[in-house]
């Protein structure tokens, strides 16, 4: 058995490899694929998530199942590989930890969130986003007996509308990754959140001095806190603390995001 099992096992045979007279750059995305960097002459990697570093408190199997051989699968791929795109702030860090070697060669370029300009704010409305397909998300997401609980105190749980107004945010992963893409939503939401992974990092770098938010230990724990800013603050306090400190954020754009990449590309 070849570790980590989690990785993908491509039939090179079936491959169609483009030729460097094409002019293009050859990206592979997502750990999954960093197998065919032995076989594919890649330009970049994409890191979606680091798993070396995994952590699941509640379910030290899955700890086991994904960090076993990755560090290996890592360093296969970053050796050859001149340049690596990381989408967390905290998990490039944390690969160059492991990887002194590939300081220089990292860029992070965090998931933009879907444009929108918020609605006004929500103080009844709990933003709960992302998809369950893969086991780790399942296993956080939200009972009926939590969800009810948030009901009985006056708030409804709900993914982001295509015009979301301002609200709570609750990031209920009890794991290391996979927060990424609904984090920016909520900060470009100017959402209250709170989060049961930590999320210190990636705060501190993209939306330095972020008036509200606060890292839970339960869901419990959320829902105080949301309670607590309710029955504490005013719409009208809470959005002029946004407001003082939105100017100092970094929340990029699609166009960012591709003007990263293509820069990171030009310079390996």
């Amino acid at each position: 058995m070849r570790l980590p099992t989690w990785a993908g096992r491509i039939e090179t045979s079936r491959l169609r490899i483009p030729t460097d007279e094409t002019g293009g750059h050859t990206i592979l995305s997502h750990e999954a694929t960093f197998d065919l960097a032995r076989v594919v002459n890649a330009d970049a990697l994409i890191v979606h998530n680091y798993f070396p570093r995994f952590r699941f408190p509640d379910r030290k199997d899955l700890e086991l199942y994904y960090r076993l051989g990755a560090l290996n699968h890592y360093r296969r791929a970053f050796d050859r590989t001149p340049r690596l795109f990381f989408l967390s702030h905290r998990e490039r860090d944390a690969a160059e930890d492991d990887f002194p070697g590939i300081r220089g060669r990292t860029i992070v370029v965090p998931p933009p969130p879907a444009p929108a300009v918020p609605s006004a704010r929500r103080m009844g409305i709990v933003h709960v986003s992302g998809s369950e397909g893969w086991l780790p998300k399942r296993l956080s997401r939200l009972t009926d007996d939590q969800i009810a609980r948030f009901a009985k105190a006056g708030f409804v749980i709900g993914d982001f509308d295509p015009d979301p107004s301002s609200a709570f945010g609750l990031i209920n992963d009890r794991f290391t990754v996979g927060f990424k893409l609904k984090l920016m939503q909520m900060i470009a939401c100017r959402d209250i959140i709170a989060s049961c992974a930590d999320i210190a990092d990636e705060m501190e770098r993209i939306a330095p001095g972020y008036p509200f938010w606060r890292q839970v230990a339960s869901v419990d724990e959320a829902l105080e806190y949301f309670r607590d800013i309710r029955d504490r603050l005013t719409v009208e306090e809470i959005d002029a603390a946004f407001d003082e400190a939105a100017p100092r954020w970094r929340i990029p754009s699609w166009k960012d995001h591709g003007e990263a990449i293509l820069n990171g590309l030009s310079a390996t």
